[in-house]
């Protein structure tokens, strides 16, 4: 990993910090003089260097203790004056100061480690095939350069059910980031996106910034699902917010690398994630969305490519043979009773009930 600048902040501390630091050079600066003038200079040390606390007390005195805190209450006031800060609140300092001095960027490894991402994505996933291709050059790319794991954003538009979210959350486990899923056909999806500025009924940040600010690594996965039904949210005084308008300030590199959140009112420096975007429909999403993106058409799944996802899927969830037989046969049965096609989701909620049939403790 190496470390970015994040927030456009100047350096502050808090009074504690600071009264702290006073304290401590006005001891070493009494103990240094008192060094000087005792007969006895080692009686000011304990057997391990440090100050005796019965010295330490002597030479810091209730007054100074009370002068310090003063001091330093009017110089932290003043340096957040100076970085920007005074419309935070204590909680909301502490939640951006793990990123004050910057944010992780996860490194991409060799060209052959992204051989072994595509490959293992590709050998799970196969019908996704041109999804696994698009990020493998992309993490081919970002090993020659040495910098951190990138890719543009990306649109999978392909029929409702072959697992495009389930092929972004895969990515995002081989390349050990952190994600994010937001659905973009529900209603505040903007918001959630960008946050909320404050003023209005309900005021957050957003969620890939809240991502960051948790986990401290400046690449994450957001995935931004049904981005072809995005919504327009109204704020309790009528204010419009555009899902599109917020999506497009995040991943356009100028104002995404200069993002202004609406909740901190600070700049952070968002240009660096990695956005995947799923739709069914891809004509219907915004088209400046569309402009900046690469759109990967993908295919339907095949009856057997479902029946050798939900094989390996179930292995790796520890089902026993019995267990999976009957997962694919009902598999093989469900479209017959349903009426419809099967989705990846039908046999992702076949495969966690097999699971918890299995796994459930027996009644004696």
């Amino acid at each position: 990993m190496t470390r970015i600048k994040f927030v456009d902040l100047p350096p502050f501390q808090d009074a504690d910090t600071i009264a702290a630091r006073f304290t401590a050079t006005l001891r070493r600066l009494r103990a240094e003089r008192e060094l000087a003038e005792e007969n006895d200079p080692l009686d000011l040390w304990d057997d391990e260097g440090d100050l005796k606390p019965s010295r330490a007390t002597q030479i810091v005195t209730y007054d100074d203790t009370k002068k310090i805190r003063r001091r330093a209450t009017l110089m932290a006031e003043r340096q957040k004056i100076n970085a920007g800060v005074t419309q935070l609140k204590t909680e909301e300092l502490a939640r951006i100061t793990p990123v004050l001095h910057g944010a992780d960027l996860v490194l991409a490894q060799t060209e052959h480690w992204a051989d072994e991402v595509a490959a293992s994505l590709h050998a799970e996933m196969p019908w996704m095939a041109a999804a696994s291709e698009y990020a493998w050059h992309a993490l081919r790319r970002a090993a020659r350069r040495g910098g951190g794991i990138a890719m543009r954003p990306v649109i999978l538009n392909g029929p409702p059910g072959i697992g495009k979210s389930v092929w972004a959350r895969k990515l995002a486990d081989r390349l050990s980031l952190p994600m994010v899923d937001i659905d973009a056909s529900k209603g505040g999806a903007g918001f959630a996106l960008a946050g909320v500025e404050r003023g209005w009924g309900t005021t957050l940040p957003g969620r890939p910034l809240e991502l960051i600010l948790a986990k401290r690594i400046a690449n994450p996965i957001v995935i931004v699902d049904e981005v072809c039904k995005a919504k327009h949210g109204t704020s309790t005084s009528g204010t419009g917010h555009s899902f599109a308008d917020a999506l497009l300030a995040l991943i356009e590199p100028a104002t995404a690398a200069e993002w202004e959140c609406p909740y901190f009112r600070l700049q952070f420096d968002m240009s660096h994630i990695l956005w995947v975007m799923t739709a069914n429909d891809v004509d219907r999403a915004p088209e400046p969305v569309r402009s900046r993106c690469q759109v990967i058409q993908l295919p339907d799944i095949t009856p057997a490519q479902i029946a050798d996802f939900a094989m390996a899927e179930g292995r790796r969830m520890g089902l026993s043979e019995a267990g999976i037989a009957a997962v694919l046969d009902t598999i093989e049965a469900a479209p017959r009773i349903l009426k419809r096609r099967l989705s990846l989701r039908d046999v992702i909620r076949m495969l966690a009930v097999g699971e918890a049939l299995e796994t459930r403790p027996r009644l004696q």
